[in-house]
């Protein structure tokens, strides 16, 4: 008896592990640079690839700058609503910033600038997000993805945000998705090839968090996204949001 109960705790055992370890790995796609306002619309590159995610039923991640939202455009803020995954959209859309503005040659956002107003920055973008759409991030990549140790503080104003894209393992208090590889050569330049070679010599695993400017992407560069899509299906990698991706 205690034998039989044994090889079937074993057996058990066994499954559960190799149920780890088909775990499938998961592909986010960070794509960046959204602004919604009267001043600044909505780069039409978005609404393109928000037509292929739902086209192909699959998943997508936009970054919004959200000072373009002290002055909505309602035809724009209507976009994000309808596609955001709470309203069975297909992106979750999650903090860029407040302007994504450089200070000098070396200063950003949030590199270099004090806590009080990292801190403003961070709590604004969220409020006028979630007045505005009625929606709330869960998810921060930096502006330039530049940072510094008054960030981490920053960013416990906004307890909601519980994921920092491309953060620092110095950050204890969120779920930090680092970077791997690129697909983009240059800021909107797409290479399906260097995109290869890339994934051929470091064979990532795991999450891959692949970052985009798809508001500048021109044919060549939106048909290399697709030809990247298409080869992580194919090599079995699934697509989530990001918040999907780290539960």
């Amino acid at each position: 008896m205690f034998l039989k109960n044994f090889t079937m705790t074993l057996m058990g055992l066994m499954s559960f592990s190799n149920l780890i370890a088909a775990t499938p790995n998961t592909v986010v796609w960070k794509l960046d640079d959204v602004r919604a306002g009267e001043r600044v619309r909505l780069p039409q590159g978005f609404k393109r690839v928000a037509d292929w995610a739902e086209k192909n039923k699959t998943f997508v991640n936009f970054g919004v700058i959200c000072d373009s939202l002290t002055n909505p455009n309602a035809e724009d803020v209507a976009w994000i609503k309808k596609n955001a995954v709470e309203n069975g959209g297909r992106a979750e859309f999650w903090l860029h910033g407040w302007d994504h503005k450089k200070s000098g040659d070396k200063a950003s956002e949030f590199l270099g600038s004090d806590l009080a107003t990292q801190t403003k920055h961070l709590r604004d973008a969220c409020d006028i997000f979630n007045k505005t759409t009625g929606l709330t991030f869960h998810a921060f990549g930096a502006p330039y993805n530049q940072f510094d140790d008054n960030t981490f503080i920053a960013l416990d104003a906004c307890p909601e945000l519980k994921i920092f894209m491309f953060g620092s393992k110095k950050d204890t208090k969120r779920k930090v998705i680092a970077r791997s590889i690129n697909m983009e050569v240059a800021t909107g330049k797409v290479s399906f090839d260097a995109f290869i070679k890339a994934y051929n010599d470091k064979k990532p695993s795991g999450i891959l968090l692949l970052q985009g400017h798809c508001g500048q992407w021109d044919d060549n560069s939106f048909n290399d996204f697709v030809k990247v899509a298409n080869f992580l299906s194919k090599e079995g990698w699934v697509t989530k949001t990001v918040s999907k991706a780290v539960e």
